[in-house]
């Protein structure tokens, strides 16, 4: 068993509030000195949240144009160390956008509320004319000949799309890595991980790429990369949003329908509200955005916390920051007590990959012994029994077991509904650990 150095954290966090990085090394403050060469309007716009650029772009403080060569230019130095946009948009083509926006706000013809915005997006949505491989060696090559419904939603408001982040493969590890696109590094720390499977746009946040991302989860995968990369994620109630073009082969019916949500990736909260405001506007659920204005008071609110779940072990330096952090809630209010929802990990786990690989298998190659192949690649791979059992046992599923597996996770669900109903507030760790070193898939180590 390969065992690596002991971790210190990269991050501290403020709940609620922000989030404050301490890099270890010099690598993301190099990164951020990108633009303070440039004149005073464009310094350090990188590294602005996407409320203040738009803010900017609609006063007319910066333009389109000097906006999108901005980000550009940041990835044209860095993405080559961090290896986080996977495809980048023809750049005149990206320009000429640019300055066509930029005719507009002149006209006061824009709209949109993310009218001049450039962003990147996760290699799992198909933008029109732009490879998209879903993590899939098969597809890598494949170029979406239309926009997802929520790459249309964005287009609709005003973002200019200029690239897209890798993903590893399959889009399934906590290490965003492929044999095409190659291994995306953490710019706190290139020797460690950038979390995945939504490891690229996490790091095109952080890095200074793009100011907002579009991404995945449903294991972790928006949440774990924002952990490991300093920034904020929000994976949405399930089918709040569209997966119309997400994680679809051409021709083939949407894959994991039933398990991955597209989620937002962004510097702060502020941020995730404006881009949720934008990616539900043709949801058919119903989305309440609380009034910014109201006044909750701590001490009214019902809080539970669980500094563990299922007594899974947590690094020692995050857990002090957590445990400071409920320290501090508990000066200010009598209703905060441990809990947890209560359910068979082992159980839930494996009904999980039951759903994934019957709604992988759909767009699997129809050969013999498919089942078997998958069941050796990922015990072999990844050194995980029930994965593999559970992966294969979907490939191979009936529509009866299939349906049993969904009525388990409905149930799962009705746990979780239940404790949440119960409280206002739950507050866990994102994750055990914080980003460790570049693994070799499937050999243990120490964390």
């Amino acid at each position: 068993m390969a065992e690596t150095t002991s971790i210190k954290h990269l991050s501290k966090i403020k709940f609620f509030a922000t989030i404050e990085v301490y890099a270890k090394n010099a690598t993301l403050a190099n990164f951020q000195t990108v633009s303070n060469n440039n004149s005073n309007n464009m310094q350090n716009i990188n590294f602005s949240s996407a409320t203040e650029i738009i803010d900017k772009i609609k006063t007319q403080q910066i333009s389109i144009e000097e906006t999108c060569i901005s980000f550009l230019t940041q990835i044209k130095k860095h993405n080559k160390e961090l290896n986080a946009i996977c495809e980048l948009r023809d750049e005149g083509d990206i320009l000429t956008e640019a300055r066509e926006k930029d005719k507009l706000l002149q006209t006061k013809a824009s709209k949109g509320l993310l009218f001049g915005l450039p962003m990147t997006v996760k290699d799992t949505f198909w933008v029109k004319g732009l490879k998209n491989s879903n993590g899939d060696p098969l597809q890598r090559n494949y170029i979406a000949k239309e926009d997802a419904e929520l790459i249309q939603i964005l287009k609709e408001e005003g973002a200019i799309i200029i690239g897209k982040t890798n993903v590893p493969l399959f889009c399934i590890d906590w290490q965003t890595t492929n044999f095409w696109n190659g291994q995306t590094n953490n710019p706190y720390d290139i020797s460690r991980v950038a979390g995945g499977s939504s490891g690229g746009s996490a790091v095109a946040v952080s890095a200074g790429f793009s100011p907002l991302e579009l991404g995945s989860d449903a294991g972790g995968s928006v949440r774990v990369p924002a952990h490991f990369n300093g920034i904020y994620g929000l994976r949405p109630t399930e089918t709040l949003l569209s997966n119309i073009g997400h994680l679809q082969a051409p021709n083939r019916p949407v894959g994991n329908r039933n398990i991955v949500t597209p989620g937002p990736l962004a510097k702060n909260i502020d941020d995730l509200i404006l881009i949720m405001d934008v990616l539900t506007k043709r949801s058919s659920r119903l989305y309440n955005k609380k009034d910014s204005n109201t006044s909750i008071q701590l001490s009214e609110l019902k809080i539970v916390y669980s500094d563990t779940i299922n007594d899974v072990a947590i690094d020692k330096e995050y857990l002090e920051i957590f445990t400071s952090f409920i320290d501090k809630i508990k000066s200010k209010t009598n209703k905060i007590e441990v809990a947890h929802p209560k359910f068979d990990e082992k159980k839930a786990y494996l009904e999980y990959w039951k759903v994934v690989g019957f709604e992988m298998g759909v767009n699997n190659p129809r050969i013999p012994f498919m089942s078997r192949f998958l069941f050796l690649f990922l015990l072999l791979k990844y050194r995980d029994y029930s994965w593999a059992k559970g992966m294969a046992i979907g490939q191979r599923a009936s529509n009866f077991t299939y349906e049993k597996a969904i009525d388990y996770k409905n149930m799962f669900s009705k746990i979780y509904d239940d404790f949440l109903s119960q409280h206002d507030i739950w507050i866990t760790p994102v994750c055990s650990f914080e980003a460790f070193k570049h693994q070799r898939a499937g050999i243990p180590f120490i964390v």
